[in-house]
């Protein structure tokens, strides 16, 4: 198989820093924090974070990259990791709970 076949698809819901400038501080932080959902090839794992790939050029095969829209997500901040497809091709449902 190739280096794209033998990765699984995911969706990573995680929390972003949320930075906020000249406004007074509220009483409640939770209308302010922003929530992400990232989809694609689960490309690498470590201890410390996960890269998913959202971008793979099938045709630029031999060239100095491939992959383009990567996010190095630290694994502090993810909530979920879901599988959306096993390298074998079996597919496996996504429920992201809102809020």
């Amino acid at each position: 198989m190739d280096e794209v076949a033998d990765r699984p698809l995911v969706a990573v819901e995680w929390e972003d820093v949320t930075a906020y400038t000249r406004a007074a501080i509220p009483e409640d932080f939770e209308g302010y924090r922003l929530r992400k959902l990232t989809c694609g090839i689960l490309w690498t794992e470590t201890d410390d974070y996960v890269v998913v790939v959202g971008d793979y050029d099938i045709t630029n095969a031999g060239k100095d990259y491939r992959h383009n829209d990567f996010h190095i997500i630290p694994r502090g901040v993810i909530r979920r990791l879901s599988v959306l497809k096993r390298p074998e091709g079996s597919l496996v449902s996504l429920d992201v709970a809102a809020g």
